[in-house]
């Protein structure tokens, strides 16, 4: 798969000075995830992604609580000492994809005057999914056929035109805030929806989309795209981003418990689920 536009992956060699032993977790706009070679972030600030090796990894996931665990880390001799995982989470500090737990971000009033002292928001969805379920392509292996109303294709138009829209304009926290604050308030005032017209909607979006771009390369507009398709139509699934890193690559995805809406399970399996909304 094609990396998305906007995104390539850096390697973060560590850095900085020893200091004092300090608490750190992950901010709220970074996704982290690990593969057997390390760790991968994405910094959705900068439409960014970061790499880790193996031996900052360890020092990672002992010194930041929140930091996923490898399962290769198991049986792993940890012959690591505080100056070293100090160090490197000193170097993310300075990039800012790590923030000292009780640091206090100035919320300023209209004249520059510092009004109140809040801690920054943790809040974040982990992207835990299961990449060897056995997946089901809708579309492919279950076919549901829709009749195409005026009202879909008007849908379908309006969501490809907001996902040009937000990838060109505007940086990727909003977007993510914006899909994932919508989807939290219709479910919880009670929006369901059954298999059969999740599978007739991605039928009727599968035969709108040839008439205004290829899906091949273009997989996080073709992603955002359906998931405001469906969204205009009340149904809410998963909207995924993964990652490879032996070659790099990234991918973006949309699924439904263990139903793939716009791909397939062998176009996935090799990816490591790195955000989810």
């Amino acid at each position: 798969m094609i990396p998305m536009a906007g995104h390539r992956a850096e390697r973060h060699a560590p850095g900085g000075e020893d200091g004092d032993r300090k608490t750190y977790r992950i901010p709220s706009h970074v996704h982290v995830c690990v593969t057997g070679d390390g760790s991968v972030l994405l910094d959705l600030k900068r439409n960014k992604y970061f790499g880790l090796g193996r031996d900052e990894t360890v020092l990672l996931t002992a010194a930041v609580d929140e930091w996923p665990k490898p399962s290769w880390l198991c049986g792993l001799k940890k012959s690591r000492n505080r100056e070293d995982s100090e160090r490197v989470c000193r170097s993310l500090l300075e990039a800012k994809l790590l923030v000292e737990v009780g640091a206090l971000a100035l919320r300023r009033d209209s004249e520059g005057r510092c009004n109140t002292c809040v801690p920054e928001s943790a809040e974040r969805v982990i992207a835990s999914i299961d990449m060897k379920a056995p997946f089901v392509s809708v579309g492919d292996e279950l076919e549901v056929r829709a009749a195409v109303r005026p009202r879909h294709v008007a849908s379908f138009v309006a969501a490809y035109g907001w996902a040009l829209h937000t990838l060109r304009f505007r940086p990727l926290t909003a977007t993510v805030a914006s899909l994932r604050s919508t989807k939290n308030q219709r479910l919880s005032s009670g929006a369901r929806w059954e298999m059969t017209h999740l599978a007739g909607l991605v039928d009727i979006f599968r035969r709108l989309r040839p008439y205004l771009f290829a899906a091949d390369g273009h997989c996080l507009v073709h992603a955002l795209t359906l998931i405001k398709f469906l969204g205009s139509q009340d149904v809410f699934p998963e909207w995924v981003i993964g990652v490879a890193t032996q070659p790099w690559g990234a991918h973006s995805w949309v699924q439904w418990e263990n139903y793939l809406l716009d791909s397939n399970p062998e176009k996935v399996c090799g990816y490591t689920p790195i955000m989810m909304v």
